[in-house]
């Protein structure tokens, strides 16, 4: 095991609380009102300075990154340092990153052989939760560090951003405030609702059909995609994106834990979720739903998509819709349109994706691991990323080459946005990293806006942020150790009964006359207990300042 850092005795007020100076100290105003104000053509990052003193060290510094090769650079990068922005950022700052990409789908457990033998990189964009018992035992084992005095030492960015945005810090820290990664923040809707049901809309229009926006609805056009061509498949989905789930927010529940004016609860204890069942299974049986659901990958569904099959799905905004409408360019008669998820009983469209506005989940978070003797380099080259300089690098690229200002604001070139052989994003990834793994600063809208080159995506993104999404627990939860142990215990074991019997149940293996000894078990299984954990989690967070 690492042996644990030297941290801090005690919290003062998050960020060692010298943010009310930080403003003052990077240049800024000292009025917080003015702060706030936005500005025309104003960087989203409303950063201190428009370039950092750069380069950072007279003498040539090295740090490890330990990340993800998102699949988005992979389809034409081996490494992120063959990106044209880490080329120049190195350049400028005198700082040589080495990136270290563990085999795709392999980043847990390289993360945990490299926990294992004491050989960490010095940054990694890795869950927190990679580590049993998350990241306050990550912590308390020194296997990553506690940034708050780091950062109010050595970032002056990074501090001004959170002293115009409060309000963002909340999602950001344990329940001490304790900032223990750099998240990405996503502070506009276009970044934060990205993937939503997605309809054949010349579909829709041959069948003089509308937008479904209840369960009756739905049915409908799935029942009459399957009529008027029976070899159809008129909903399909991958294994992995499991997007069925979505329709449950008709009864105003999800699969898995959720809240409900700050009482947790778990969907699969509701009665209503035998009802959501008992439609899947209606849907199944009638050839509604594809029944190779459970086991089609991206492939087989882009196939099924693109070969007028499937009439209908779930995915991203510009990994699932703009790329398939870029696939169908030459296609006049191919036409998609989002659609929301279905309307409650309540009159309500529940988003049953969290989207907080800085939530350091999944791989969208960079840490300092506790092995690096470097961390304060580390912490400064991070915070370059929050000037304005630093932020449209790492948003848009190389000025002149990617990039040029346009009436005061960033405008992405021909070169990515008519690249003859490559996808507006794969264009973008030879010179930024856009929106892939590994990000730590804040995504810009504006960037957004011009990557999603279609009208349908813009449309299909305020339909998706419309939605009401206070079911969703926030993403910044943080049981104790000993909560995180006992909760991973717990539901290793339920999440695997979950997703056999969903399948039992809609196979029609199990018959839903079982559905009260499915839940009984789930009983016996501990999940009150798991229950109880999370409530405690939200409880805290709601406490924070």
């Amino acid at each position: 095991m690492l042996k644990p850092g030297k941290q801090a005795a005690a919290v003062s007020t998050l960020l060692a609380v010298s943010l009310v100076s930080a403003a003052c100290s990077t240049g800024g105003s000292s009025n917080q009102a003015d702060a706030n104000k936005p500005k025309a053509a104003e960087s989203p990052a409303a950063v201190a300075s428009a370039k950092p003193k750069l380069p950072l060290f007279e003498k040539p510094v090295e740090l490890t990154y330990f990340v993800m090769l998102d699949p988005k650079i992979s389809a034409t990068k081996k490494n992120y340092s063959e990106i044209e922005a880490f080329s120049l950022l190195e350049k400028e700052t005198n700082v040589k990153i080495k990136f270290l990409h563990p085999p795709l789908g392999s980043e847990k457990e390289q993360f945990n052989l490299m926990v294992s033998s004491n050989d960490l990189a010095d940054l990694l964009a890795v869950q927190a939760t990679y580590y049993n018992g998350g990241a306050q035992k990550a912590l308390n084992d020194g296997v990553i560090i506690r940034l708050n005095e780091l950062i109010d030492k050595h970032a002056p960015n990074f501090k001004k951003y959170l002293n115009d945005h409060p309000d963002f810090i909340k999602d950001m820290v344990l329940d001490d405030g304790t900032i223990y990664a750099f998240p990405t923040f996503k502070v506009e809707k276009i970044n934060r609702f990205t993937n939503g049901f997605q309809i054949r809309k010349d579909w829709l229009d041959k069948y003089g059909l509308q937008v479904p926006n209840t369960m009756d609805e739905w049915y409908k056009v799935l029942k009459t995609f399957k009529e008027k061509d029976p070899q159809s498949t008129p909903f399909s989905a991958t294994a992995a994106s499991v997007t069925w789930r979505e329709f449950m927010s008709a009864w105003a529940i999800k699969y898995d834990f959720y809240q409900v004016n700050g009482k947790v609860k778990f969907g699969q204890l509701q009665p209503e979720y035998k009802e959501y069942l008992t439609t899947m299974k209606k849907w199944y049986d009638e050839g509604l739903l594809d029944p190779e659901f459970a086991t089609n990958d991206t492939k087989k569904l882009d196939s099924k998509i693109t070969g007028n099959i499937a009439g209908s799905f779930n995915a991203q905004l510009n990994g699932g819709m703009g790329r398939l409408l870029d696939l169908m360019k030459d296609e006049p008669g191919f036409k998609l349109v989002g659609a929301p998820n279905p309307q409650a009983k309540d009159g309500k469209f529940y988003n049953l994706n969290s989207n907080t506005l800085s939530a350091p989940q999944g791989n969208e978070v960079v840490m300092i691991s506790g092995s690096s003797k470097k961390a304060a380099e580390a912490v400064q080259w991070m915070d370059v990323a929050y000037s304005e300089w630093g932020h449209n690098l790492m948003n848009f690229g190389i000025e002149g080459k990617s990039y040029n200002m346009v009436n005061g604001a960033p405008k992405l070139s021909d070169a990515v946005m008519k690249d003859p052989k490559l996808s507006v994003v794969n264009a973008l990834g030879q010179y930024s990293l856009g929106n892939a793994t590994g990000r730590f600063w804040v995504e810009d809208s504006r960037l957004a806006e011009q990557v999603a080159t279609y009208p349908e995506q813009l449309e299909a993104n305020k339909v998706w942020a419309s939605a009401d999404s206070s079911l969703n627990l926030p993403n910044s939860l943080t049981p104790t150790v000993e909560e995180s142990q006992k909760l991973a215990s717990i539901m290793a074991d339920i999440n695997t009964y979950n997703s056999e019997m969903f399948l039992k149940f809609v196979y029609g293996k199990e018959p839903l006359s079982n559905f009260d000894a499915y839940q009984q078990r789930l009983k016996q299984m501990n999940i009150e207990e798991a229950i109880k954990i999370q409530q405690a989690a939200l409880d805290r967070y709601n406490k924070r300042k």
